[in-house]
């Protein structure tokens, strides 16, 4: 007979969960609806992804995304309020040992002006752009693409895209 988890020492029955990482991205647009997106240094030509990164000790995911934000692209956080749109769970893929959970936030809508005033990339990327998602699907990988889809729709309609494995609906 197995025995019951909270029968088990706390340390023994914690070493018996699934380990993960998470992370915290940030949906910006424009007035026109075009996406922010970033390109990875040294990554290929489809490498372009949301301002985000992984969560760091002790910080909540939309602390995350806020700092986040502002090392990658230079936006100031200031008072932006932030919505969950959507969350992407993974399980363990590509050299992954854990589980991955990102959690995705509206950062609403910026000037294009402002923009281009205040974006300073930080060296993890060597170029940002604002396209319409329909120019963007033919830039990104079809995950990537799908997933950034999700999030707009749920964005514009106030609710929160609840996604598995890089993208697909769950």
């Amino acid at each position: 007979m197995k025995e019951h988890p909270e029968t088990l020492p706390r340390t023994v029955f914690e070493a018996s969960l699934p380990h993960g990482t998470a992370w915290a991205a940030v949906l910006i647009r424009d007035y026109r609806g075009r996406v922010l997106l970033l390109h990875k240094t040294g990554a290929g030509p489809r490498s372009w992804h949301l301002p985000g990164g992984h969560l760091d000790h002790g910080e909540y995911p939309v602390q995350a995304a806020l700092r986040e934000l502002s090392e990658e692209a230079g936006i100031a956080p200031g008072n932006r309020p932030l919505r969950l749109i959507g969350t992407d769970f993974s399980l363990p893929v590509r050299g992954w040992t854990g589980n991955r959970i990102a959690y995705f936030f509206d950062g609403g809508r910026l000037e294009v002006e402002y923009m281009d005033a205040c974006v300073e990339l930080s060296s993890e990327h060597d170029d940002w752009d604002l396209r319409a998602m329909t120019e963007w699907e033919t830039l990104m990988k079809p995950p990537d693409a799908q997933r950034i889809y999700r999030l707009v729709k749920a964005a514009d309609n106030g609710s929160v895209a609840y996604l598995h494995e890089m993208g697909e609906p769950a």
